[in-house]
């Protein structure tokens, strides 16, 4: 009970403190609304087992547990704050999974009563139970199976307010994916990127956090839990 009511303890790691995350942004966060009804699907989500990964992924036969690809609740419970604290029309998030940060978005827009989110999934299963999990919890949601770049013209209108990215992990996806996506962004947008600790071999996620983080262009930069970047433009 204590906990839902002074919030979770987030880890911060500043690289530059400014602009609204710099005045705004703070060690504890207020526990998401719904929070229990969202990880009771996310562990009815885990139990469906292992699912196929796209071929995109270069990794032939590969799968993945829900658990292992979905954002921790302490994470979920700051996505939801972002949207109710920011208020955000357009919400994007690149890499869907199962939902379990979709869910949080969408406690979030339907707390604020106000936001879309749309979502992007390459895995085209992985995509109807993410599209199922989210609708669970609001129907503030359009899932797009495909990727952001081959579809964000068509799907997305006007300015992005708080982007999503978690998708593959690679330098050049991940520079690539900002370089698309910050043009679109309104001004003071936020951009979190995920699993900025990802350690595979040859895919430098910390390389990329750590250009995005020093870019002139973003007014402020913080780590959350050694995971999550959040770069204000």
């Amino acid at each position: 009970m204590l906990r839902s009511i002074i919030g979770v303890r987030l880890q911060l790691r500043w690289r530059k403190r400014a602009g609204w995350l710099g005045s705004h942004l703070r060690e504890r966060v207020p526990q998401s609304p719904r929070k229990r009804e969202i990880e009771a699907v996310a562990r009815t989500t885990n139990s469906l087992g292992a699912q196929k990964l796209d071929e995109a992924y270069g990794e032939v036969g590969g799968v993945r547990l829900p658990d292992d690809v979905r954002s921790s609740a302490d994470l979920g419970d700051l996505y939801a704050w972002l949207v109710q604290q920011r208020r955000p029309t357009t919400v994007v998030e690149f890499g869907s999974a199962f939902g379990v940060s979709g869910m949080y978005f969408a406690a979030g827009l339907m707390a604020a009563r106000h936001g879309h989110l749309y979502s992007f999934e390459i895995n085209r299963e992985w995509a109807d139970i993410a599209e199922r999990n989210i609708r669970s919890i609001g129907d503030c949601v359009t899932l797009t199976r495909g990727t952001f770049e081959d579809h964000v013209s068509a799907v997305v209108p006007g300015p992005i307010d708080l982007a999503f990215v978690d998708g593959i992990h690679t330098y050049d996806f991940v520079m690539a994916q900002f370089d698309t996506l910050r043009p679109r962004m309104s001004p003071g947008g936020v951009i979190a990127f995920d699993d900025i600790d990802f350690k595979r071999p040859g895919a430098r996620m910390r390389d990329a956090w750590e250009a995005i983080a020093a870019d002139s262009r973003v007014t402020s930069a913080v780590e959350i839990n050694g995971r999550v970047g959040l770069a204000e433009l």
